[in-house]
């Protein structure tokens, strides 16, 4: 089976590999959206308008507008939703190709000369648990398709928990971060050889949307 995967598929499978087998492989089951997700989804979008075309704030985010104005500032090429591809030489490719290998979407990425910034928004209320591998894969997907890209600046903007997570990547660090993600990529490609799909419980299992006929923990 050919996997095309993700940091959020990653961190599915490490989180429980029943679950991301029965709703991202076999389909059976589907997230449904929460009042959290629907409100992420809204900030993101007001975020990207806001960056893009100019559009001011709806009058519910505005108390965010100091976390996302100076990245409107930032001088270079802006880009929002930016769709980039892995292959699995480490090489660029197109987010739908047939040997895409990572997929990522940074919500924010400037280019500038030899440096980048990737941004990514956060509605949580808490950065407490907040995890900076999101980042570290942009930042070697951004190098992948900048060849100039030498250095990369990253983001957690935590918006409503009014906090900001920072993180530094160098080109010379790209093969720890690839060997790293290899790794993590090749645990869930021998779940898939070895049709090894154990669950996982946690207290996480009340919110899975996997039920009791896809999973007895439910």
């Amino acid at each position: 089976m050919k996997l095309a995967h993700s940091y959020s598929a990653v961190k599915d499978f490490e989180g429980c590999p029943r679950r991301y087998h029965e709703v991202r492989i076999l389909k059976k089951f589907k997230s449904q959206d929460t009042e959290a997700t629907l409100y992420g989804t809204a900030v993101h979008k007001a975020f990207e308008e806001y960056i893009r075309d100019g559009k001011p704030l709806p009058e519910q985010f505005q108390a965010f507008e100091p976390y996302v104005a100076p990245l409107k500032s930032i001088k270079g090429t802006l880009l929002c939703e930016q769709k980039l591809g892995i292959r699995k030489d480490f090489s660029p490719c197109d987010f739908f190709d047939a040997d895409v290998w990572f997929r990522g979407v940074p919500d924010f990425l400037a280019l500038h000369k030899s440096r980048a910034r990737v941004a990514d928004y956060k509605t949580g209320k808490s950065a407490r648990f907040a995890d900076p591998d999101q980042l570290e894969l942009m930042a070697a997907m951004v190098m992948a398709h900048y060849p100039e890209i030498t250095r990369v600046s990253g983001l957690l903007l935590f918006v409503v928990a009014r906090d900001v997570v920072k993180t530094e990547f160098s080109r010379d660090m790209l093969p720890t971060i690839w060997s790293k993600w290899a790794g993590r990529a090749s645990m869930i490609e021998s779940a898939v050889t070895n049709e090894a799909w154990g669950a996982k419980p946690s207290p996480l299992c009340r919110f899975c949307p996997v039920t009791h006929e896809g999973c007895e923990h439910r």
